[in-house]
């Protein structure tokens, strides 16, 4: 049985959200990362950390980019997230 053409997003949209999902959720999820360890003294155990919880991280985010409803605010939204992380990372050098 087909889908109903109704809950379907155009091409454009769905193109938005996948590359907001691999590429904007890898920039999202790198960039938390590396805040969490411009925050952090001790980082021996951030490393080990940081592998189990980045494919986590990176899964959701791509799962959380088909929630929505147009693509552009799931970009908007990760690289407004990127662009915070970013300036938490440059102000603790």
């Amino acid at each position: 049985m087909p889908a109903n053409q109704k809950y379907l997003s155009s091409s454009g949209q769905r193109f938005l959200k996948i590359s907001a999902g691999i590429l904007g959720g890898f920039l999202v999820m790198t960039f938390f990362h590396n805040a969490i360890g411009s925050l952090l003294e001790e980082k021996t155990g951030l490393i080990i950390t940081t592998t189990y919880t980045s494919f986590i991280m990176w899964a959701l985010l791509m799962v959380i980019a088909f929630l929505f409803k147009n693509g552009w605010k799931v970009w908007g939204i990760y690289l407004l997230l990127t662009a915070v992380f970013g300036a938490i990372i440059f102000l603790n050098k």
